[in-house]
């Protein structure tokens, strides 16, 4: 996992990037990299806090882009109590992409073969890879919108 730490304002904002498989029922095959952010105020002793995991809507989207505690209500309240995980979504943002040079470059029914691979069930595998990966035992989740159903499908999986 690639790790860097940033401080800015009221925010120390560390981002990783973690190396999962394309297709999560075949490990040992192509993989690619999601991108989050860890997000704790500043003010706050970051060990002691327990994880929230953020869904973002779309799908298709990246995670917020915190600035300040202020940057969104939802997160100002929410880092009160707890670091906050920001992915950027499969394909998205930061995460390996895919876009339309994927679209001119593969037969559609490899790029339909591609795309079935950015869904739901996917991007909350990934979500328990990192939990994995940062040696997480439980955390608390939260969605918005599509975010809404992803916590959904990860509460009836994980």
């Amino acid at each position: 996992m690639h790790v860097a730490t940033l401080r800015q304002a009221e925010l120390v904002v560390t981002e990783r990037t973690l190396e999962v498989p394309l297709d999560h029922a075949d490990p040992t095959g192509e993989r690619i990299e999601v991108f989050a952010r860890e997000v704790v105020a500043a003010d706050k002793a970051r060990d002691d806090l327990p994880w929230l995991v953020f869904f973002q809507g779309g799908p298709g989207f990246e995670g917020p882009r915190p600035v300040d505690r202020a940057s969104a209500p939802w997160m100002d309240r929410a880092l009160q109590e707890h670091r906050v995980l920001l992915m950027d979504q499969r394909g998205m943002g930061r995460s390996t992409p895919i876009g339309p040079d994927d679209a001119r470059r593969l037969a559609p029914e490899l790029l339909a073969e591609r795309l079935s691979h950015h869904r739901a069930d996917a991007i909350i595998r990934d979500a328990e890879a990192f939990r994995e990966a940062l040696g997480i035992v439980s955390w608390s989740v939260m969605g918005q919108s599509f975010g809404g159903f992803c916590v959904v499908a990860y509460l009836s999986a994980f």
